[in-house]
């Protein structure tokens, strides 16, 4: 297996995407682990969660916002991919 060396900009960059990546990945445990302790609380106590009128859009904020770091973690790993 042939070995690269990389520069010293492009271990910069490494270390850099591998840090971005490591908080994305943690922003997306809380958001999920969010997500599921709300699905719980709408099987258990369905009327009086939806009672909030601001529950389906503050619901609806999190589901985009997870979209939206999933899809960061996909431009970080590709970035990394091609770094590597």
């Amino acid at each position: 297996k042939k070995e690269v060396k990389l520069s010293y900009d492009d271990q910069k960059r490494l270390k850099s995407l591998n840090n971005k990546l490591s908080k994305i990945e943690q922003q997306i445990k809380t958001l999920e682990n969010e997500i599921k302790a709300i699905d719980v609380d709408l099987a258990v106590n369905y009327d009086e969660v939806v009672a909030d009128p601001k529950f389906f859009d503050n619901y609806n904020a999190k589901k985009l916002s997870l979209d939206d770091l999933m899809d960061d973690w996909a431009e970080v790993t590709e970035a990394l991919e091609n770094l590597g």
